[in-house]
């Protein structure tokens, strides 16, 4: 399964969850985050844009599939960013680094996220796409 079709199935897989569930979802994900080595915690690895402090690093593994790993303030933000990373570890580099924004449109995640939120999400995926590339 490509990773287009990936992102299609876990967004069919959650659009049966609703408002709040939806919510409490990601949630759930976030408590599942292991916390993010301090020396990844770096003004490179931040997420411009977020309310919340994100910080994403990744790196090409040997077999040339991609592994990133996070960290946030808030479980919102940690929780949404795992949905996404979820989506492209362990995924090609090559298949990783020509997606884009509306690529993760299918997991109906924006539409849960204020204005301010959908700046750090956007910002999110523009740093999983230049990890890889």
């Amino acid at each position: 399964m490509n990773v287009i079709d990936k992102i299609k199935d876990k967004g069919v897989s959650m659009s049966v969850l609703e408002g709040m569930e939806r919510l409490q979802y990601i949630i759930d994900e976030a408590q599942q985050v292991k916390p993010l080595a301090p020396e990844h915690k770096t003004e490179e690895n931040k997420i411009r844009g977020c309310i919340s402090n994100l910080w994403v690093a990744g790196e090409v593994l040997e077999d040339g599939t991609m592994k990133y790993y996070h960290d946030a303030d808030s479980h919102m933000t940690k929780g949404t960013a795992k949905v996404i990373l979820d989506m492209v570890n362990g995924e090609k580099k090559d298949e990783v680094a020509t997606l884009t924004l509306e690529s993760f449109m299918p997991l109906g995640i924006k539409e849960l996220l204020t204005m301010q939120r959908q700046v750090g999400f956007a910002s999110l995926i523009d740093r999983v796409i230049r990890i890889a590339q």
